[in-house]
């Protein structure tokens, strides 16, 4: 690596101390910032099937694909202009999206899929529960039994066919084809 070449003092100055100064001064690197001065902002309508599934059931609720509006702000205004996180019952997305022209074959269509999925989760859910239990009462032998068993008792009919894994896939609902309307 090559060394910087020390900055040269070619003020006609006979003051020495200026000329260390400066050269400390040019030594320096100066710092580096950023600073955002506006913003983009794009609004987009509602449309199905976003990302997430809500665990109070109805239909995922999504971006349309082209934004409706595109405008620009500076970055202080926007603060002032902050709305927050908008979490929607299910009837609320269900309006939404009839107000957004989806059928209404459509949106019963992903509500059910968002049923589907939430009965698998609460399933997996509860044979991982169980499954720890069982590794409890291993590890403790009898003295923890009586506490599983009481859990075991408090289960509802749909948790106690997990015992039997061929009677929750039998039980399970069926999935919607794909043409359903």
């Amino acid at each position: 690596m090559a060394e910087e070449p020390e900055p040269t003092c070619s003020e006609p100055h006979h003051d020495t101390k200026y000329c260390d100064d400066q050269k400390s001064a040019t030594m320096v690197k100066a710092k580096k910032c950023v600073r955002w001065s506006t913003i983009t902002v794009h609004e987009f309508g509602v449309g199905l099937g976003g990302s997430a599934v809500s665990n109070k059931g109805g239909p995922s609720i999504g971006l349309a694909d082209p934004p409706e509006f595109t405008w620009t702000t500076r970055v202080g205004e926007m603060a002032e202009r902050a709305e927050g996180l908008h979490r929607f019952t299910p009837s609320q997305r269900i309006r939404l999206l009839q107000a957004a022209g989806i059928p209404d074959g459509i949106i019963t269509r992903h509500t059910r899929e968002t049923n589907i999925i939430l009965g698998s989760r609460r399933r997996s859910k509860t044979s991982w529960e169980d499954s720890d239990c069982d590794e409890a009462e291993e590890e403790e032998g009898d003295e923890d039994e009586e506490g599983c068993k009481e859990q075991s008792r408090k289960r509802s009919a749909d948790q106690a066919t997990l015992e039997h894994p061929c009677a929750v896939y039998l039980r399970r609902p069926r999935m919607i084809p794909v043409n359903y309307v």
